[in-house]
This record gives C-alpha cells, sequence and structure tokens, in this order.
C-alpha cells in the first residue's frame, strides 16, 4: 500500500478523519504494516499494551474472563485506545481470521492524542456522548443540534400588559398601540389571562360588546407559558397540542414575553403547522385523509436534519392524535362521543409509532350503554383510518373486533382474567393495554379503567410481575456475534434485538412501580427519579433506544421509497462503519439492561 493509500485509508476512519494533513503525514511515516494468522493471540487479560490496532483485513475476537465473545473487529475498527491510555489491557484479543492490520506504536499514538483536540476528545467519551457523536458523523449535517435551541435563545413581543380592572376600551388601545392582537391580564401574582382578537369578534357577533367591561370579565385564565429555559420544540408541540397560536414565555413565574407560532417556525421549517391546520379545518373524510397524509413529507425532513426518533415520534403522534380526534368527531354522533373513549394502544399509546405500520385501537364504553350502537360507527373508522395509510392489525387489535370493543366492566374482567390465567396471548394483550391512551371520547373511562389495573398489583403479585419481566429476554440481542452480522447475506431485526428488550423491561417496571407514563424515555426518567436506574446508565439507555429507533426509522424510510413494505430488519451490507458502531454500542447497553431486568426481577429463580 503506497503512502497515499495510507493517507487515505486513514482519513476514510473516524477520528483520524479529523487529523491534519500534517498529522496524517507524520502518522503514515511511522506506522507498520503486520500479518498474524488465525489464533494468533495479541494480547492477553491484564498484559502491558505498547500498541494500536486498525484492521485492514481479516478479524479479531474480544473475549471476556470465561472466553466468551463481548465483540468482534472487523475492516476499518479500531482498538484499543482505553488500553493504550491505561498502560494494561481487560480483554483477551484473538485474531479469527488470517488479520492484516496497522499498528501504532504508543509514543506515536499519545502524540496525536495530544497535539489534536478532537482526536482526544473522541477517546475520552463515555458510551452517550459516543453514540450521539457518531450519529452526527453519520449525518455529516450542522442541523443535528437545533434539538437543543432554547426558548431564550428565539425572538419574542413584549407583551401588552394590562391589570384585570382595566376598562376595555382602554386595553383596546394599549394593544393597537404596540401593534399585539391580544391582550394579557394580569391576575394574581404569577397568574394572567388573555383576550385575543376572536374573542372580541365573537362579542361582537354575539352582541356582548361593552368598552366600560373590566378587562378582566372577558379574559380567558390561565395563560399558557412556558420557561424561558425549556426546549423551544416542546414549546411547539404544547402550540400543536392545545390548538392554540401563542404562549407567555416567563421566568420563575414572571411574564417576559409573548411566543408566537410564526416565531417557532422560523425554526422548525417543515410545514407541521399546515398539516395540523387542514386536520382541523378537514369538512370530509377525503379531506382529512389528504392533511393525514402528508407526515411522511415531515418524517423524511426531521430524520434528515438529525432529529431524534422521540422527537419525530412524539411530533408524529400529536398529528396522529388530531387525525383520531376528527375522525372521531365526523363519524360518531355528538349524542354517542361522550358514551365512550376511543384508544390507541402499543407503539402508538406510548407515542412511538412514527411509520404507519399497523391499526391498534380499542373503544372503552361506559357502563350501561349498548355496545352494538357502536359497531356501524367504528366499522366506518377502521375503514377511514385504513384509507389513511394506517394498515389493518394483523392479530385484529381494532375497534371493529367485539373484543377490543367493550364496557368499563368488561375491560376490568378481561384484565382479570389476563392475570389470573397467564399465557402468551394474555402477556401481549395485558401488555398492549398497559400502552393505552384516550385520544377522542371521555377520557375518564380509561382512568378508571387503568387504577383498577393498578390496583390488582397492590399486593404485590411478585410472580406475575416476574413472568412478565422475562418477556425482556424472549429474543437474543447478538451482542457477540458480529462475525455472523457482517457477512453480506446476514440480517438482524432491529426491533426483537434491541428495541424489544427496552420497551418491555421499561413497562415491567413501570407496572412494579405504578408509573403513569406511557412513552418508555418518560418512564425512564421517572425511574431514575425514583432512583431504581442509576442516571448515568439511564442516560446510556435512553442513548442506546433512541439510537436502535434512528436506524431502524432509516431502514423503513428507505424501504418506503423503493416500494416496499417497512419492517424492522437491518440487512448487515447496507451498514456503513458508522451505523455498525452505533448498533453495536447501542445493543451492549440493550444487553447490559436485560442482565439488570434478570437480577431486578430474580428472573432466575423461576420456573422453566
Amino acid at each position: 500500500m503506497s503512502f497515499n493509500d495510507q493517507k487515505a485509508f486513514l482519513r476514510s476512519i473516524h477520528p483520524f478523519d479529523e487529523l491534519s494533513d500534517e498529522l496524517l503525514d507524520e502518522l503514515a511515516k511511522k506506522i507498520d504494516i503486520a500479518f498474524y494468522p488465525a489464533e494468533t493471540s495479541l494480547t492477553v487479560c491484564g498484559a502491558e499494551v505498547d500498541r494500536f490496532y486498525i484492521v485492514i483485513k481479516g478479524e479479531v475476537k474480544v473475549l471476556d474472563e470465561n472466553d466468551s465473545v463481548v465483540r468482534i473487529y472487523r475492516e476499518k475498527d479500531s482498538f484499543d485506545a482505553d488500553a493504550l491510555l491505561e498502560g494494561r489491557c481487560d480483554w483477551h484479543y484473538v485474531v479469527s481470521e488470517d488479520l492484516i492490520c496497522y499498528e501504532i506504536d504508543r509514543e506515536s499514538f499519545m502524540k496525536l492524542f495530544e497535539r489534536c483536540e478532537k482526536f482526544r476528545r473522541f477517546y475520552l467519551m463515555d458510551i452517550v456522548e459516543r453514540i450521539e457523536h457518531l450519529k452526527r458523523r453519520e449525518l455529516d449535517s450542522g442541523m443535528g443540534d437545533w434539538m437543543t435551541v432554547r426558548v431564550s435563545e428565539s425572538y419574542w413581543h413584549p407583551p401588552c400588559l394590562v391589570k384585570r380592572q382595566t376598562p376595555l376600551q382602554e386595553a383596546i388601545r394599549r394593544s393597537v398601540d404596540m401593534g399585539r392582537s391580544e391582550i394579557i391580564v394580569e391576575g394574581e401574582v404569577g397568574e394572567y389571562g388573555i383576550v385575543a382578537d376572536s374573542d372580541l369578534k365573537r362579542m361582537l357577533a354575539e352582541g356582548t360588546f361593552d368598552l366600560t367591561l373590566p378587562v378582566g370579565a372577558v379574559a380567558h385564565f390561565p395563560l399558557l407559558t412556558v420557561d424561558r429555559e425549556d426546549f423551544l420544540f416542546n414549546a411547539y408541540l404544547t402550540l400543536i397540542r392545545k390548538n392554540i397560536k401563542r404562549l407567555g414565555v416567563t421566568e420563575k413565574g414572571k411574564l417576559l414575553g409573548i411566543l408566537e407560532q410564526i416565531d417557532i417556525l422560523s425554526y422548525f421549517a417543515n410545514h407541521s403547522h399546515l398539516i395540523t391546520v387542514k386536520i382541523e379545518r378537514a369538512r370530509t373524510l377525503e379531506e382529512l385523509r389528504e392533511a393525514s397524509l402528508g407526515y411522511l413529507t415531515i418524517v423524511r425532513r426531521l430524520y434528515a436534519q438529525g432529529l431524534k426518533a422521540r422527537y419525530i415520534a412524539k411530533l408524529i403522534s400529536e398529528i396522529n392524535r388530531k387525525v383520531f380526534a376528527r375522525l372521531f368527531e365526523m363519524i360518531l354522533p355528538e349524542e354517542r362521543r361522550a358514551e365512550c373513549a376511543l384508544l390507541v394502544m402499543g407503539s402508538e399509546g406510548r407515542g412511538e409509532q412514527i411509520i404507519r405500520t399497523d391499526q391498534d385501537n380499542a373503544l372503552l364504553i361506559r357502563e350501561g350503554v349498548d355496545s352494538e350502537l357502536f359497531v356501524p360507527y367504528m366499522e366506518r373508522i377502521s375503514d377511514a383510518l385504513l384509507e389513511f395509510g394506517y394498515p389493518e392489525c394483523p392479530g385484529k387489535i381494532m375497534v371493529t373486533n367485539p373484543y377490543w370493543r367493550r364496557s368499563v366492566g368488561e375491560f376490568k374482567a378481561e384484565i382479570d382474567r389476563w392475570i389470573d390465567s397467564p399465557d402468551e396471548e394474555s402477556f401481549m394483550y395485558f401488555s398492549i393495554f398497559f400502552d393505552a391512551e384516550a385520544v377522542a371520547g371521555d377520557a375518564e373511562l380509561l382512568q378508571e379503567v387503568k387504577a383498577y389495573l393498578f390496583s390488582r398489583f397492590d399486593g404485590h403479585n411478585d410472580i406475575y410481575m416476574a413472568f412478565f419481566a422475562r418477556l425482556t429476554l424472549l429474543f437474543e440481542t447478538p451482542v457477540g456475534l458480529w462475525s455472523s452480522l457482517l457477512h453480506r447475506d446476514r440480517h438482524i431485526d432491529i426491533k426483537k434485538a434491541g428495541i424489544f428488550p427496552v420497551v418491555q423491561g421499561v413497562r415491567s417496571l413501570a407496572l412494579k412501580y405504578r408509573i403513569e407514563a406511557l412513552s418508555t424515555v418518560e418512564r425512564i426518567k421517572e425511574l431514575t427519579r425514583r432512583e431504581i436506574l442509576q442516571e448515568s446508565f439511564a442516560r446510556e439507555l435512553i442513548e442506546a433506544f433512541d439510537a436502535l429507533s434512528y436506524l431502524r426509522l432509516g431502514v423503513q424510510l428507505k424501504a418506503i421509497e423503493e416500494g416496499k413494505t417497512p419492517d424492522n430488519t437491518i440487512h448487515s451490507k447496507d451498514l456503513s462503519k458508522i451505523q455498525r458502531d452505533l448498533l453495536r454500542d447501542s445493543l451492549e447497553i440493550v444487553e447490559r439492561f436485560k442482565g439488570f431486568i434478570t437480577r431486578h426481577f430474580e428472573l432466575d429463580r423461576l420456573p422453566g
């Protein structure tokens, strides 16, 4: 390999691509090319390390003290900076396929470490930072950090602030002078209300407009607010969720200004607001269908910009809920809507479904109301969702199935059956329902049933919870099988290998500790607050879950572009070096989490 070839090869590997031409030249002059036949032992556990390796061709297995494979290195992989920095090795490295590699002596490596800050920083990162860093490298975009934008970094407007007793005429004059379309009314300490132009127009239309009234008499309390240090994206979600155009910006309860939707959209040019407006204004099923189909464009843009999968899911979840709610209003007569609750379940209930894979929904009916009254409406809703791009659930977990269209009492009885007679199907149904959220109708019906579900575990019921938690181990996480994954004809189901174990393990902990949050990440955060999970490990778990979800989304979007049905399969031939590293690091965290679940629920003590 020529000198220039050496430089090109090194520059194709991160973080060596961060080195200057001068440093690369120096390195290329000093590195050695070595050959080791299969079965050669490169280093043993506890031995001193004086070289850094970069694989050109071949394979190296990393073994623990029990000779179990913990990692496999192949072309363009490198190892072991940690051992080089610490002076000793914690693993046993064995050549498993004839190896050709670059070797960098300790002195040369340390010079790079000292002279290039980006190079040094990469090797000093913890696993969470490394996953984030690799994702940014994979995206090769400066947009990856836009989710960290705070409200304080955006523009907001000075408020037209008046006292409650201010006459309406004076308040309007002040708003005109300030060029504002809203009046902010100051109430008790830390309390604010709002009068919008639409309120004044309504009063005029109703003949109730009286300029002598105190403005506090016509104001809406409270004004929805956001703290100046909150994320701008969270403010945007609030605007979408509440269907409003502005928020108050506060600091320690004091109003600082007014943040408008248009200000936020100057940061987020993804047109999601147009979709939500179209959904709200839809008067026919066809108009609603056309509005809902625009979600995929948003997903593609946000994915390309490097937005974390969970934030994309949050936004799409809000859009989906608006679709469900509007569909519910359009199809059910008004007198029927308060007698039931439309539920979304599973990943949709957790707010984690981005690509529409299937319908997981149910109808919860008020006790004493005839369930047959809802049959024609549920069939129309299901047919409409099918037209909107929500595929039929293969397991028929849908409102058209009488099993998932029940009264409050019937669902309680079914929960009893799931718990008292556990089998594969009942565990699945329990899991799906546990993640249910009401998106239309009377949400208190679901609150009543969820309260009953949790009450069944007031006496702990440790045996059921342990068997429920054991589902976390249902599928293998292939941490030590990288050689099989990297052959061209191999593939991995990323949901089974990584995403499901995190979702199910966290769901099991949420059940045990009566955590009502639905999303996996929010459950992890609550487990951290309750000191069930250590904060550092929780951060790793969230980042691993995010990385796996992000990789799956990329695969699904590619399948859609190719006209295929999206699934959870990642083919090894399609993985870039950085994607492979992301997958490897994330699955290692998942494997450690499975070990935590095993110990926490004492799964080793369960009968086979």
